[in-house]
């Protein structure tokens, strides 16, 4: 990745410098959540995958990739989170999450998966109905959601700057060792190494935190030499044997815990504005690929964001700050369902509450990087209202940062003039009009009026209704 090299393991950080692993390894939390995993997930899979590295004695290149893979392996995420509900007809998280564990080679088994996850709460006729529309597509089906996903993955981990063999362990992390896994039923040693270690890690972490060291163990034996290398299999037990791996795994909970054993270790200067808008722009085309109607919302927001910051005269430094937390500002609804995303109609109690959880998640997630700290708060923030009737924390005005009064307004502009399941997208006037009405209510003035200057002038791409 083209960050610049940092001192070595165990090594002081200057003031302001973030570990590169650290930035990836926190926002590996977000996957998670997209994935229906609990948020640490990846991080676990990540400190099993570089034990087997240790034991398989990997060079220092091929653990960093390995490192990198197992933190990205689910970037891929959102690209298929909107097909599995659609067709399903369920919970995308919770099915994808099934379906990373779940045994689905051969049609029997393909269809018994497909019968238990569509349409679980409907009515039986319409569970019937769906069953049959799911069931027409065969097993081409499963092919085309891990495909899709794999592929993103993929170009996600290439676009971050990673070596080749990274994004192929993202690319492959589906396929098994008997050739029964997906998309391509690669086999054997046609399975590149380090996907090989990826779906072990992954799979074993997921069984351990439901079962614990008994139930990865299990599967283990269960599954050598059908989904996984037996000699990876072999390596695991006998280094399990006496239960310290387990215990050693459940001490995983913290990005930092994980972000010591990237073994080139590289640093991000407070400086290098454009490495972390990088990173950031990869997780906000994740974050707003989830659903067809938040299509660029993210990217949307930040690059509004900006330019009303420069219309208020911001330093150059402040409206990059306001650009970067627009871009991760959403990363929490990456643990909202589709089912409540792409809703055609009013969100009932529960499904509200849902949805308002997204900027605490947000928060959460970005909170161990400690240079982005005014960022992580614009960002937590976004939905807080002058009033106090926001949310989550039911901040007032002098209670927000600055820049969150101007993302609050970036945010509800680009919505109001974004196509919804529910209406169709407002002109810039229009919504304008509508931002106007809670002006100095619950929205800040000045970010109102330095957007009604721009819209005032030169047409910008930025400001323009979001394409259908």
């Amino acid at each position: 990745m083209a960050i610049s090299p940092g001192p070595s393991p165990g090594r002081k950080l200057a003031p302001g410098h973030l570990p590169s692993s650290l930035v990836i390894a926190s926002l590996s939390r977000a996957l998670d959540l997209a994935e229906g995993e609990p948020m640490g997930h990846a991080l676990r899979a990540c400190w099993l995958g570089m034990q087997v590295a240790k034991w398989l004695e990997l060079l220092p290149q091929e653990r960093q990739d390995l490192f990198y893979a197992l933190l990205l392996k689910d970037v891929g995420c959102s690209a298929n989170a909107y097909s599995v509900t659609h067709w399903f007809h369920a919970d995308d998280r919770r099915t994808k999450a099934r379906l990373k564990v779940a045994d689905t080679s051969g049609q029997w088994r393909s269809l018994v998966f497909a019968i238990r996850q569509t349409a679980p709460a409907a009515p039986i006729t319409r569970r019937m109905a769906q069953m049959v529309s799911v069931g027409s597509r065969g097993p081409g089906l499963a092919n085309e959601l891990i495909e899709v996903r794999s592929q993103q993955g993929a170009e996600l981990v290439r676009q971050l700057g990673w070596e080749e063999p990274a994004a192929a362990a993202v690319e492959n992390l589906d396929e098994h060792w008997d050739g029964g896994g997906r998309p391509r039923g690669l086999r054997g040693d046609e399975v590149p190494m380090l996907s090989r270690i990826a779906l072990l890690a992954q799979t074993v972490e997921i069984f351990w935190s439901q079962g614990g060291g008994r139930a990865a163990e299990m599967i283990l034996r269960q599954r050598r030499g059908r989904w996984f290398d037996p000699v990876l299999v072999d390596l695991m037990l006998a280094h399990a044997r006496n239960g310290r791996l387990w215990r050693q795994l459940a001490e995983i909970g913290h990005p930092e815990h994980v972000s010591r054993l990237d073994p080139e270790p590289r640093d991000i200067g407070p400086q290098a504005t454009d490495e972390l808008v990088r990173v950031a722009e990869v997780f906000a085309a994740v974050v707003d690929a989830k659903s067809p109607w938040t299509t660029n919302h993210s990217t949307r927001v930040a690059a509004i964001s900006r330019l009303m910051a420069e219309t208020m005269r911001l330093s150059p430094e402040e409206q990059e700050r306001v650009g970067l937390a627009g871009l991760l500002h959403d990363l929490g609804k990456l643990a909202v369902s589709n089912s409540i995303l792409d809703k055609p109609g009013p969100l009932v109690a529960e499904e509200a509450e849902e949805m308002q959880r997204h900027p605490a998640l947000t928060q959460q997630i970005l909170s161990p990087l400690w240079t982005l700290d005014d960022v992580t708060e614009m960002a937590a923030s976004h939905h807080e209202r002058l009033d106090g009737s926001g949310y989550h924390r039911n901040l007032r005005g002098p209670e927000m940062p600055h820049g969150a009064h101007i993302l609050a307004v970036a945010d509800v502009y680009e919505a109001l003039t974004a196509h919804r399941p529910y209406r169709r997208g407002m002109e810039g006037p229009e919504a304008l009009r509508v931002l106007k009405r809670e002006q100095g209510t619950r929205l800040a003035g000045e970010p109102i009026t330095a957007l009604e200057q721009i819209l005032a002038g030169e047409p910008m791409a930025e400001l323009a209704p979001s394409p259908t």
